[in-house]
């Protein structure tokens, strides 16, 4: 490439940061993630001992095209449930969480309304992404965790 060119193009890439927001449960935590953190990428610490973190998705239908990351920076306190769920029974979560350990698995999920991080079976989940999108008719899951195979770290159930 021409030196010039580079240049003139170095510093106009990579020039913004991505939105962060960190949870932790020093405290119980309930509320609805509005759409309007679509994007934003969320620093999970739940090593607090017996606090829950629980976060309601928006209406699907005015949230399609809206995206969650969550990233778990530390391993969860035995007694602290990280949930997730949708704002309706009808509305459902698609998807799975590989893990990345020798012989992967994947830990799926079809039409479920809650997906809880469940600490008293989880509670290595240091490394733990979680990346909700929405298509405007449901949720949709990708992401992985690199524990041992066959660890439980997810747990789906139906209605909200």
């Amino acid at each position: 490439m021409r030196g010039d060119y580079l240049e003139s193009s170095s510093g106009k890439y990579f020039t913004e940061y991505r939105a962060t927001s960190k949870i932790d449960n020093s405290a119980a935590v309930t509320r609805t993630l509005l759409a309007a953190e679509s994007g934003m990428l969320f620093i999970v610490d739940m090593s607090t001992v017996d606090n829950d973190v629980t976060l309601t998705l928006p209406a699907v239908s005015t949230s399609a095209g809206v995206y969650y990351d969550f990233c778990f920076m530390v391993d969860s306190d035995d007694d602290a449930d990280f949930i997730i769920k949708t704002d309706a029974a009808g509305t459902d979560i698609y998807g799975g969480i590989i893990t990345l350990a020798a012989n992967s698995t994947i830990d799926a999920f079809a039409g479920i309304s809650t997906i809880t991080v469940d600490g008293s079976v989880a509670q290595s989940t240091e490394g733990l992404k979680m990346s909700f999108v929405c298509d405007g008719t449901n949720w949709h899951l990708s992401g992985h965790i690199m524990t041992a195979v066959g660890t439980v770290h997810l747990v789906g159930a139906a209605g909200v």
